[in-house]
């Protein structure tokens, strides 16, 4: 499975890149509605409607167009996995990924506060903080990083007893080789997704896009080979995944000291770091503690399918899994390209863009989540086959009964993840805090207790309950946040 630039969950495609040198520029055609809206700055207010909408495009689309491309690796990883590796390296990397998604969390507080607070300092014109911002974004992901890495070796068997993995020597094995590789590139998976974050903040939406295309068609390539070809199993999975992610670390670094970029690293008193890093930390919390709220659903899942449906179980939940975080992909790349509007409208004191980033926004996830649910529900079969071979009807029918109830709620969870990054976005932290610890405190009770009553059926309804009702919450507090964007200029509250 892969690492995305938020899940999460966390590397899907996204258009050609030209170089990564000093120079380079990324040329993505993406229509005639995002050729025609070149701006001459991308820090000038938008005035007229048109110029709301234009502007609005020209982040999003690039941003939701790489995350379609990651999606588009997601299924191709799956399918790598679940036709070479078969459905015991399904049920392996199920239940390993909780710990790499603890690793997804922390790269996104780094990168979500970092861009938060820069947004915000762009959007006041102060340059050179944003720069000193950079620079302790940058120090933070090498720390975090190694911190992960370290934490994560020293007790992997542990964590893979804690995981569940005991009880197959050859599940074992496979979860192992995985976490091995994943853990120890933690430095590389902070750094990839904090350039990924501050190119869109920088207002190069098409480079950002670029370098992810870039980086997930050599994840494919890798993939095939590590293992398609060489037979690496799991290990080979992300083995891929980490070269795709040095490429994409490497570019960005190129970038941020070159000429081309706008935001350039500005050395401050070195006294005033520990301070910066916490203000990262304290935006970025919402971000981490929902990772960390996903993580915990998938290892409550997992062992709740251990009990009512076995490996089996487990082995269909990857691909309800898969085929989930292709929508959560692209629903986190539309916030992606929300955040810096939202971000430099909400600091400039421009409560009418910020109005209407949100709509667009906002009916674009409308859009994309009942597209995404009208698929699942009319072609779940087809949908499995993906991932399982012909002949084993029983996980055949397993995954499309779990594609059908587990993602019956797709719209409702489509609101909650765009509108909680939208009010982090514009840094409202205490809203933002509230859904993400919401969805434990209401899943919790609803995954062990329908499958009381409903045996397996309870476990994948469990979660499309939960959206359904924080969906609503969301709608809620999105609402009151509108009505106070009239405040000339908002202040970030406290977490």
């Amino acid at each position: 499975m892969p690492v995305p630039a938020a899940w999460p969950y966390s590397s899907l495609c996204h258009l050609l890149w030209h170089g990564f040198s000093a120079g380079c520029t990324v040329q993505m055609e993406v229509g005639a509605l995002v050729l025609s809206c070149r701006l001459s700055a991308d820090s000038c207010p938008m005035s007229r409607p048109d110029d709301a909408a234009h502007r609005f495009w020209r982040y999003a689309l690039p941003s939701i167009l790489a995350m379609l491309v990651t999606g588009c690796y997601v299924v191709v990883d799956g399918v790598f996995v679940g036709h070479y590796v078969g459905p015991i390296g399904l049920a392996a990397i199920n239940l390993a990924y909780p710990l790499v998604m603890v690793q997804v969390g922390v790269a996104a507080m780094l990168s979500m506060g970092a861009s938060t607070r820069i947004a915000l300092l762009l959007g006041e014109g102060r340059h050179a903080a944003a720069g000193q911002v950079l620079v302790a974004a940058a120090l933070l992901a090498l720390l975090l990083g190694g911190l992960l890495a370290l934490g994560g070796l020293v007790w992997l068997d542990d964590w893979l007893h804690l995981l569940g993995t005991g009880g197959d020597a050859v599940l074992l094995a496979e979860a192992r080789a995985y976490l091995v590789w994943m853990l120890g590139g933690s430095p590389l998976l902070c750094a990839q997704m904090l350039a990924t974050y501050l190119l869109r903040n920088d207002g190069r939406p098409r480079l950002a896009t670029g370098l992810m295309v870039a980086s997930t068609l050599l994840n494919i390539g890798f993939d095939y080979w590590f293992v398609g070809v060489l037979g690496h199993g799991l290990a080979g999975s992300a083995q891929a995944s980490l070269i795709a992610m040095g490429v994409v670390a490497a570019a960005g670094m190129l970038y941020f000291g070159s000429a081309r970029a706008s935001l350039r690293p500005v050395m401050g008193r070195m006294g005033k770091l520990p301070a910066q890093m916490a203000d990262i930390v304290r935006l970025g919390a919402s971000s981490l503690l929902m990772e960390l709220n996903l993580a915990l659903v998938l290892f409550t899942h997992n062992q709740q399918l251990l009990v009512y449906g076995g490996t089996g179980g487990v082995a269909a939940y990857a691909v309800a899994g898969y085929t989930e975080m292709v929508f959560t992909l692209v629903a986190h790349g539309l916030a992606l390209g929300m955040q810096p509007l939202l971000g430099q409208a909400v600091g400039g004191g421009r409560p009418d863009e910020a109005r209407a980033v949100l709509r667009y926004g906002l009916c674009t996830a409308a859009t994309l989540a009942f597209g995404a649910w009208a698929a699942v529900q009319l072609f779940a079969g087809s949908i499995a086959r993906l991932y399982v071979a012909a002949g084993d009807t029983t996980l055949l029918a397993a995954s499309a009964h779990a594609l059908r109830l587990h993602l019956s709620a797709l719209p409702f969870d489509g609101l909650a993840i765009v509108g909680t990054l939208a009010l982090q976005s514009m840094a409202a932290t205490r809203q933002a805090l509230l859904l993400t610890l919401g969805k434990t405190l209401l899943l919790m009770p609803a995954l062990y207790g329908l499958p009381l009553w409903l045996a397996l059926d309870g476990v994948w309804l469990a979660m499309p309950l939960v959206n359904l009702v924080l969906g609503c919450v969301t709608a809620s507090l999105l609402w009151r946040q509108w009505q106070r964007l009239g405040v000339p200029a908002a202040q970030p509250q406290p977490a």
